[in-house]
């Protein structure tokens, strides 16, 4: 059973300056008042969380019951740039359930690339590439940003390069050459020259 904590004045006025609750109402509520229901009915969304300082623990006391109703509120991949409000995500509803319902697109894998964040959610660049599918500037932008950048094809599969449109003048601009390629993603001849190296002969 996780003990809620009660909310500061500092924290009521911040949850409510975006509602049509008055500041005196608001500092009169019983705290049990701020609840999901109250939440949802007056239109509190992320904004006044990070404003407040409450995290994703805090709202799980307070009724927010999963990771899809967290995403409900407004919240986003963003937030979890932050390692703290990351933490208390995963700690509140599970790593599994946090990737699954905000990491979904293009833009949350380049969010979340190269942060410490990627290691709090067992995220890796093989994951984040397959969000890319088709959108190579996105897939670029990931490789961009991997740390280290000398390794960032580590684990990653041919077939998923060549999925997202990354091509040899991408990975070249990484500084990495067809042996590095191979070296990395176990590429064969056939697969470089599908990547555009042209033929390769070991």
């Amino acid at each position: 059973m996780r003990v809620r904590a009660q909310l500061t004045r500092r924290q009521r006025i911040a949850l409510v300056h975006t509602s049509g609750i008055s500041l005196e109402e608001s500092l009169n509520m019983d705290d049990a008042g701020f609840d999901l229901t109250f939440f949802q009915s007056n239109n509190v969304k992320a904004e006044s969380f990070r404003a407040a300082g409450v995290t994703p623990i805090q709202l799980k006391a307070r009724g927010v019951k999963d990771a899809q109703t967290l995403r409900a509120l407004d919240f986003s991949a963003l937030d979890l740039v932050d390692p703290t409000w990351c933490a208390s995500a995963i700690s509140a509803f599970g790593a599994d359930n946090i990737v699954a319902e905000f990491v979904l697109t293009p833009h949350d894998a380049v969010v979340l690339a190269g942060t410490g964040s990627m290691h709090q959610l067992g995220l890796d660049v093989a994951t984040l590439l397959l969000l890319c599918s088709g959108v190579p500037r996105a897939a670029n932008a990931i490789l961009q940003l991997a740390q280290p950048r000398s390794q960032c094809l580590q684990g990653v599969a041919p077939a998923t390069l060549c999925d997202a449109g990354i091509r040899a003048e991408h990975l070249r601009a990484l500084g990495l050459d067809a042996t590095a390629v191979a070296r990395q993603t176990r590429a064969s001849a056939e697969q470089l020259n599908e990547l555009g190296f042209g033929p390769v002969r070991w």
